[in-house]
């Protein structure tokens, strides 16, 4: 007979083998000093647990415990939902092929066209878009430089205390807009 495993050697110190494998294993000890060796240790482990008084676990105990327990701890991790969602989608796409009753050959050949249309297109969305927006910017350049030149054009008709003065003027209608603006979208008004 081969050494006894762990579930057989807590088996026979339960007292919970069947008669025949109960002289099968004591013949083995018979024969085993490892086996008998490491019977007596659990023998002596159980003696000594037996002896201990009993403990009483408080009432509270649960709770304490788990108020310890840091909620940073508690919380799932992002790969994990990148993982489930991913799952969750291949699992969907398996359902609806096999559902669909068509052959690999055709999900994949139909998946592939679908991304090629797919990065087709957004290829030229990215060009239309890249084309906007240098428009835009050339827009604003020359809208910019027009001002710029209408300033430069009226600041030389103008005497400089005029311009300061107007200047001035600006900022209080500007100030006065805030601030009329500010009272009329707050809270309470």
């Amino acid at each position: 007979m081969n050494c006894l495993n762990l579930s057989d050697l807590y088996e026979y110190l339960d007292g919970g083998l069947s008669p025949e494998r109960t002289r099968e294993v004591e013949g083995h000890l018979l024969s085993c000093p490892r086996c008998r060796g490491a019977i007596e240790e659990r023998r002596i482990i159980s003696a000594a647990a037996s002896s201990l008084p009993p403990f009483e676990v408080p009432e509270d105990f649960t709770v304490r415990v788990m108020s310890r327990i840091s909620r940073s701890k508690m919380r799932s991790s992002s790969w994990l939902i990148a993982l489930v969602s991913g799952t969750s989608l291949m699992t969907l796409i398996s359902v609806v092929w096999a559902a669909s009753g068509g052959s690999a050959l055709d999900f994949f050949t139909g998946a592939s066209q679908t991304f090629w249309e797919t990065a087709k297109n957004a290829a030229v969305l990215m060009a239309k878009l890249a084309a906007l927006v240098s428009l835009t910017g050339r827009t604003i350049r020359s809208l910019l430089e027009t001002g710029t030149k209408g300033l430069s054009v009226l600041t030389s008709l103008f005497h400089p205390g005029f311009q300061i003065f107007m200047l001035v003027l600006a900022f209080g209608v500007l100030a006065s807009l805030f601030y009329g603006m500010r009272k009329k979208f707050s809270i309470g008004d």
